[in-house]
């Protein structure tokens, strides 16, 4: 069901969806990484000299991370919710713990810029990051320095609760996230995961969680985007399901504000 937003929380979640309108990359293709429908990501196909792969939130599923060590690129792999990895690779380095905004040992919490100092990667700036952690990417991207974001060649992240933007504390944590992201980083790629299905926000159908690809800006000449939203690369994540339209997922009309 709709809810009613006050002028403040609408323009908030419109500010939020301007931020993810997606860019193309001029002369650089994308590929799929990691398995069929769910589980796999759509990135720039621009893969090269990655020194390392962070991947925080596994489950049952490590499709991306087999598809980057397969490249050669070690994968440092982190979730506090499994007992072990569901396949092993001599380039996986898995550690059970959660990833936090702030640090908190005594419940097995810890922060992605304690983890790069820990890993030797304290000043590489040739990662790539995938994160999936069931809404705990919210506070986290909130409060990572940029200097560390900027480490990261692309940032894949499953953005959950989206419905949730209808609340002004909600709202303006993700603005706030996203925000952060995107002074380093622009949009390629969006993908909405049709096991969590639509809500609506204000008069806006959005999809409760939604699949973004970020590109660091010394990836190349950015343009505006054309696609339309899934692409030929894109597969529904419940494989039983029609995929989620998006469309071309801009948010920019005349009059807003």
């Amino acid at each position: 069901m709709e809810q009613d937003l006050s002028i403040e929380a609408m323009q908030m979640v419109r500010t939020f969806l301007r931020m993810l309108r997606p860019h193309r990359v001029e002369g650089v293709g994308k590929v799929r990484i990691g398995r069929l429908f769910d589980g796999g990501y759509i990135m720039l196909d621009r893969l090269e000299s990655v020194a390392a792969a962070y991947s925080l939130g596994i489950s049952n599923d490590v499709s991306w991370d087999l598809d980057m060590a397969m490249k050669g690129i070690p994968v440092f792999q982190y979730d506090h919710t499994i007992k072990q990895l569901p396949t092993e690779h001599e380039l996986f380095n898995w550690k059970r713990l959660a990833i936090a905004a702030e640090s908190d040992p005594y419940n097995n919490k810890d922060t992605l810029s304690n983890l790069l100092r820990e890993n030797g990667h304290a000043s590489c700036n040739d990662l790539i990051l995938k994160c999936d952690i069931e809404g705990g990417e919210w506070p986290v991207f909130a409060e990572l320095p940029n200097s560390v974001l900027k480490q990261f060649r692309q940032i894949i992240v499953e953005f959950h609760g989206l419905q949730d933007l209808c609340k002004m504390s909600s709202a303006n944590v993700a603005c706030k996230a996203v925000r952060n992201i995107v002074s380093s980083h622009k949009v390629v790629h969006v993908h909405g995961n049709n096991f969590a299905r639509w809500a609506v926000v204000g008069g806006i159908p959005l999809p409760c969680v939604l699949e973004v690809t970020f590109a660091r800006l010394d990836s190349g000449m950015f343009t505006i985007s054309d696609e339309i939203f899934p692409t030929e690369l894109d597969m529904p994540c419940h494989s039983h399901e029609a995929d989620l339209f998006l469309g071309q997922f801009v948010f920019e009309r005349p009059g807003d504000f």
